[in-house]
């Protein structure tokens, strides 16, 4: 599933590529896909592109707003080749126009009231996430003390952190050296000021490196990120220090750990 890095760079293509264009047209193929009446969108122009957690918001200029959530293998391709996993298409006044694909229809675009939006997806739904000021050793220091739960479940944990998913789970906890297994009570106040240095510092390289196209994501332009060329231990058999990398599930997702630079 694209992670807080992959739907920011999706966001920011958006905001370059299809700012201020006009909606004239919808083709909703898979219905499912599609909540709310496409009638309310057409004639309007996108004035903004935002994002909660790994939520994707386009605000239009008549106080509507298109939620898109991908999920697992949804894609938002600008100018791209039509598909057999295309279900959704915006056509645009100049004659573009932007694909949402995805493979196995678990994604959804959402028609709401711009004004609504805050009701649907606001902090009752997602923590703060990396680079918001709410985000402070101090809060982690809260959420983590009330939790016996393995802490890389409770870094994944949307209502508590927004964005982070497992791959920046396990590679964030392998740069503060802490076992993904641990319970988030047992941190230290030293383990958790690392753990949230370790956690922007990933989130940041995944931004730098277009996010991660271990599955299916690509940016607007098709194109893959290239995270997992420099990805710590998600996916590898051994460490940045050639250590051999432990590989174990945590509430059914692949987990990847160094037993010797973990603890």
């Amino acid at each position: 599933m694209p992670e807080l890095p992959e739907v920011e760079t999706i966001r920011r293509g958006l905001k370059e590529k299809i700012l201020g264009k006009k909606i004239v047209k919808v083709d909703i193929k898979v219905p499912k896909l599609f909540v709310g009446n496409s009638k309310d969108i057409i004639g309007t122009k996108i004035i903004d592109a935002k994002r909660v957690a790994k939520v994707l918001e386009i605000v239009l200029s008549n106080g509507y707003s298109i939620i898109i959530h991908l999920k697992m293998t949804g894609q938002l391709i600008y100018q791209g080749e039509e598909n057999q996993f295309t279900h959704i298409i915006y056509h645009f006044a100049d004659g573009t126009k932007l694909l949402f694909n995805d493979m196995r229809k678990f994604g959804w675009n959402k028609i709401v009231k711009t004004s609504e939006v805050i009701k649907i997806f606001g902090p009752d739904y997602f923590g703060p996430e990396p680079g918001m000021g709410e985000f402070t050793v101090g809060y982690l220091k809260k959420i983590f003390s009330k939790s016996g739960k393995a802490i890389k479940l409770v870094l994944m944990d949307q209502e508590k952190i927004g964005g982070i998913g497992n791959i920046y789970a396990n590679d964030a906890l392998y740069v503060a050296g802490i076992l993904p297994t641990r319970p988030a009570k047992s941190l230290t106040d030293i383990e958790i000021s690392k753990l949230k240095k370790a956690i922007e510092k990933v989130i940041k390289l995944g931004l730098e490196y277009g996010g991660s196209s271990e599955n299916t994501y690509v940016n607007i332009e098709g194109k893959k990120g290239r995270y997992m060329e420099v990805t710590a231990v998600y996916q590898k058999k051994t460490d940045p220090k050639d250590h051999e990398i432990q590989r174990t599930k945590i509430g059914g997702r692949g987990t990847f750990s160094c037993p010797i630079c973990q603890k």
